[in-house]
């Protein structure tokens, strides 16, 4: 599946008192990752969210004028996250002249000091982002990353020399390393190790998980879940989540939600609160974890009156910039219907078939909902129905039902036709669509549906 980048200016905001103590917070927290060569950008986001009072546009708009103003860290978020949207929208990054702008970016901050920077230089130059590729160079990087005593440089260092792959714990440089407790060379065997034995893999993933590695410990959260030992993954799950893992936080953020089915394990444990869980999106999603955008985004739409629609629509952009298929089809159907924009009808209608064509289905259900109420498009039901079919096949549940539905309600189109829903209907039924009558007599009895993106 091929997706799609939909890059837009931010909107001018007016300084305030409050906007100024906030940007002199995350410069201060800016400063202080850069002191501890850091690579965590979660005391940035804590800075930001607290200072602004849970204002998540205010954080890009920080990170953008520190990195115009050369701040290293600033420089290496930004510059990470445009690589990801081009990489999202499948751009030739050797040649795109944006991502030598990028990788000029990384070079500065690593030229500054900011040893993330050497590592994350090392692994562009290796891989080919802005130029051709040229591992002795970047070899260069990582050795420097490596003299200033970088855990992430030395493990990356042990991978590509081939010893942790070829000589496992027993190798004397990888033996030294898991001596300093480097979780990333824990991280690396249990990987190895994970391959041909699950139960060494899960060891190593402890053993990181010990030693401060978020990521193990998102991994054993999701483990233990899976295996219903819900109690040993929630312990894990609060221990990446405390590390600012984001996928981490995303999934706490679910568990959160008041409209959240808890398992039985679980429902002494937590306590749901919606709140709380928007506070776990918002982290998750300005660390950059794209499937958090829209769960935070669905939370904002439940409170119109605190969060406005042009708030919501700036969270489907990014997401959409990051690659995020639903995040895609979000934006887009916004672009169609105004909604927190200014409409672009064709634009939006035309992205949604792109989507179509790279394998998104949901895009389908967006496409059927214009072509049954004439939004955008020409009021159309055989187009609406096709789409729902399509997304039928592609696995998407209850579109029988809503086919019944359309069919029974009509539009300007084509007429009511009940002896058509009766047999979408029975379709549902066969297809153990859930509640399907029920479904259906409440959406007529509403005169159709509207997409929730």
């Amino acid at each position: 599946m091929k997706p799609y980048i939909y890059l837009l200016p931010l909107a001018l905001c007016p300084l305030t008192a409050q906007t100024l103590d906030a940007k002199a917070s995350c410069m201060s927290a800016l400063d202080s990752v850069k002191s501890t060569q850091s690579e965590n950008l979660g005391p940035v986001v804590t800075a930001v969210l607290e200072a602004t009072g849970g204002d998540e546009q205010a954080f890009w708009r920080f990170m953008q004028e520190a990195a115009d103003a050369g701040h290293p860290v600033a420089l290496t978020w930004i510059a990470g996250q445009g690589i990801r949207q081009l990489t999202a929208q499948g751009i030739n990054l050797e040649t795109d002249p944006e991502a030598t702008k990028f990788r000029s970016a990384v070079e500065k901050a690593a030229s500054a000091g900011y040893v993330p920077a050497m590592v994350e230089m090392a692994h562009l130059l290796g891989s080919g982002v802005g130029a051709a590729p040229d591992e002795k160079k970047g070899m260069e990087y990582l050795m420097q990353a490596c003299r200033a005593n970088n855990s992430h440089a030395r493990a990356a260092y042990l991978l590509l020399s081939g010893r942790m792959e070829k000589g496992g714990a027993e190798d004397a440089a990888v033996a030294a390393e898991l001596k300093k407790k480097n979780y990333y060379v824990e991280e690396f065997l249990s990987a190895f190790a994970g391959r041909k034995d699950e139960k060494k893999g899960r060891e190593w993933l402890a053993a990181a998980a010990s030693h401060g590695s978020a990521y193990a410990a998102g991994m054993l959260a999701r483990y233990y879940m899976m295996q219903g030992k819900d109690a040993l993954g929630y312990d894990f799950l609060k221990m990446a989540v405390e590390r600012e893992h984001p996928d981490s936080l995303a999934v706490m953020g679910s568990l959160l939600l008041p409209e959240s089915e808890l398992s039985p394990g679980l429902q002494g444990i937590i306590k749901q609160d919606a709140e709380s869980a928007i506070r776990l999106f918002q982290r998750a999603a300005l660390l950059g974890y794209a499937p958090a955008f829209i769960p935070l985004a669905g939370e904002y739409n439940k409170q119109p009156g605190k969060y406005s629609k042009e708030r919501v629509f700036e969270l489907y952009r990014r997401a959409a910039d990051l690659g995020d298929a639903r995040g895609g089809v979000a934006y887009a159907y916004c672009l169609v219907t105004g909604r927190g924009c200014q409409a672009d009808a064709e634009r939006g209608v035309r992205i949604l078939n792109q989507l179509v064509d790279a394998g998104v289905a949901f895009a389908n259900m967006a496409l059927a909902e214009l072509y049954f109420n004439g939004t955008g498009v020409p009021a159309d039901m055989s187009r609406a129905i096709s789409a729902l079919t399509a997304a039928s096949v592609d696995g998407l549940p209850g579109c029988y039902t809503l086919m019944a539905a359309l069919a029974q309600v009509g539009n300007a189109s084509k007429a009511s036709d009940p002896t058509r829903a009766r047999m979408y209907l029975r379709m549902a039924e066969e297809r153990g669509e859930p509640a399907p009558r029920v479904a259906f007599e409440a959406l007529v009895q509403a005169g159709g549906w509207k997409f929730i993106p």
